[in-house]
């Protein structure tokens, strides 16, 4: 599953991860929200925290302008074709196409123009 955040990092901790909102400056440690302070702690107040790893840093959307995404066995041995809502610009200058669901088609076996029929299956 590909991950996003605001920074371009999340937080992983023994049971649940929270995106890493900004970063102390004096002691450059990753901040995340504790939601029950209703403020930013450093990662490292956490007993249970692990590491960071890099996320898609979201930069802007398109619309998907009519582009489908199919996968041919997609569940069961069926196939499934969605259109594709729009596309995420991240940082690194990807586009990814993402669906109604609100989740990202990259696993998709083929991504149709507007138009462009499924291909045949063999």
């Amino acid at each position: 599953m590909t991950e996003f955040s605001s920074t371009g990092w999340i937080a992983l901790f023994a049971h649940r991860q929270a995106n890493v909102e900004g970063w102390d400056l004096v002691t450059h440690t990753a901040l995340v929200v504790d939601p029950e302070q209703g403020a930013m702690r450093p990662v490292t107040d956490y007993p249970d925290f692990s590491r960071l790893i890099v996320a898609h840093k979201v930069v802007g959307v398109m619309p998907g302008g009519g582009h489908r995404a199919h996968w041919r066995d997609f569940e069961n041995g069926l196939s499934q074709t969605e259109e594709i809502i729009g596309w995420l610009v991240t940082e690194r200058g990807d586009a990814l196409p993402f669906t109604s669901d609100g989740v990202t088609a990259e696993d998709a076996d083929v991504i149709l123009a507007p138009g462009e029929d499924v291909p045949s299956e063999r």
